[in-house]
């Protein structure tokens, strides 16, 4: 599955972290964090900047997903299939 069929079912909902076994590739329903249009879950081959290019335009905004994940990340360059990313609204 890729980013762009990942994007198709990104519904919100659960804090950033590892997704559970039984679903790696989407978000569940549920309430948004309230600094956060959505969730994303990592993919293979997935980076920061990819994800950024991909859901901003831009990859060079990679960082705003990094500070919305400082929690959770501690790295930009180390993100792992089945990790739930906060993507902050995209305005801005």
């Amino acid at each position: 599955m890729g980013i762009l069929d990942n994007l198709k079912q990104v519904l919100g909902g659960r804090k950033p972290g590892k997704a559970p076994a039984s679903d790696t590739h989407a978000a569940t329903a549920g309430e948004q964090p309230a600094d956060s249009g959505r969730m994303y879950t990592v993919q293979s081959g997935d980076t920061l900047w990819k994800i950024a290019d991909t859901l901003y335009g831009d990859g060079s905004r990679y960082l705003e997903i990094f500070a919305a994940n400082k929690e959770f990340l501690k790295d930009p360059d180390h993100i792992v299939p089945g990790q739930e990313l906060v993507i902050p609204p995209g305005n801005g």
